[in-house]
């Protein structure tokens, strides 16, 4: 009952309400499929097989896909730009990255972007109640460093049993601590078995975004809303197993 309920409020908010299309909120918890783009050490974790699927609500109609298995990951992007098909060989966006065990709880990995970008990701967790992601971002020549995000995500309440994280990232650019400097905290909840809500706060931008969850098992429907300080309004729908 509470998960019908949930589902509508869900399907409501996709259709009102942004592309942080596989759900991560910090470079700290990159758990499914969002460590393909947030942090791509997240990889090395063991994790089954996904895939997913995510398609954004605006005017111009596109699909996001993505897999990882095995260390590995991708995600495509493509447009379709007055309603012809693209070339499924040249997609509008696309990540391909790795990630690995490099001692106990200890995680790296590197991904690959196609407007030539170069991510490096790290993750520490050291006990069951924190975790610690680092990520930085470079152009292709590695001559350039666009920005360093630095998070960490805390599980303090034991009995909850890891229904509640909270934590901040802490990011810069252009390698300028004092005035590019951005600080996001975020929080996820799992209210009910199966329902999931996270949200982060951009201190700087003042942009808000917000996950919802609803797990079947082993397949997800999630929404990705966002509202930045322009008062736009971003969402689409997606699924992954």
């Amino acid at each position: 009952m509470h998960k019908k309920i949930f589902l509508k409020i869900l399907l409501i908010c996709s259709i009102i309400f942004s592309q942080n299309q596989w759900g991560g909120i910090s470079v700290a918890t990159p758990d499914n499929l969002d460590a393909i783009t947030i942090n791509p050490s997240g990889l090395g974790l063991n994790r089954e097989s996904q895939t997913g699927l995510y398609i954004p609500f605006n005017s111009n109609f596109s699909i996001y896909s993505a897999n990882r298995f095995n260390g590995f990951g991708y995600d495509l992007k493509y447009d379709f730009i007055d309603g012809n098909i693209p070339n499924v060989f040249n997609p509008a966006d696309g990540n391909i990255g790795i990630g690995f065990s490099i001692f106990n709880n200890a995680y790296a990995g590197t991904k690959w972007n196609k407007h030539k970008l170069i991510d490096f990701g790290f993750l520490y967790r050291p006990y069951n109640f924190i975790s610690i992601g680092f990520v930085t971002q470079y152009d292709e020549s590695l001559s350039n460093n666009i920005n360093s995000t630095l998070g960490i995500a805390l599980r303090p309440i034991s009995f909850l049993k890891h229904k509640f994280t909270f934590g901040v990232d802490l990011k810069k650019l252009n390698n300028d601590f004092d005035t590019n400097f951005e600080i996001s905290p975020h929080m996820s909840l799992k209210p009910l078995d199966g329902v999931s809500i996270d949200i982060k706060y951009n201190l700087t931008s003042n942009d808000v975004k917000l996950n919802l969850g609803l797990n079947f098992g082993k397949q997800t429907i999630n929404s990705h809303i966002s509202y930045n300080e322009a008062k736009e309004i971003y969402s689409g729908l997606g699924y992954y197993t």
